[in-house]
């Protein structure tokens, strides 16, 4: 019995050492308010590195230090041009955090305003616009090697 449980908290604790961080609505909106220091803060203390080699002067990218769902790193993005907003762009693998996060959407206040379609990556993608008047947030899911998710969020 003691070994039996003692493996299931092994078990348990490398599911949770291998997962990766998915940001919470008001986590995603509240990066909008931080400056580019305070967001890179944010990144590296949830586990995410700066990728310069993809980044630039305009657009930061961050990946998981560790693999997320379907054994991809999630990849989050700050754009900011001089003079003009800061947009966050979060991708990932995990199916029911995008489910969830659309679900609490409606929720928190947000409504739809409409669809569109852009390329990610070359693949045609129906993006959901919402907002509530203080931020406009765009959800898509598109497949390439694997299934991904995505929220825009900017003010």
């Amino acid at each position: 019995m003691k070994n039996t449980v003692l493996a299931l908290l092994l078990v348990s604790f490398t599911f949770v050492a291998q997962a990766q961080t998915n940001f919470p609505l008001k986590d995603l909106e509240s990066f909008c308010a931080k400056n580019a220091n305070d967001f890179e803060t944010a990144m590296l203390s949830a586990d995410y590195s700066i990728q310069s080699k993809v980044s630039n002067q305009v657009t930061k990218v961050y990946w998981s230090d560790k693999d997320g769902a379907n054994g991809k790193k999630y990849i989050i993005t700050r754009t900011q041009a001089p003079h003009a907003t800061i947009a966050i762009e979060f991708s990932t693998t995990d199916k029911k955090y995008y489910l969830d996060f659309k679900a609490g959407l409606t929720k928190s206040g947000y409504k739809f305003v409409k669809e569109e379609n852009k390329k990610v990556n070359g693949i045609e993608t129906v993006w959901y616009n919402f907002s509530n008047g203080k931020f406009q947030i765009a959800v898509a899911s598109w497949t390439a090697d694997v299934a991904w998710f995505g929220v825009q969020i900017h003010p």
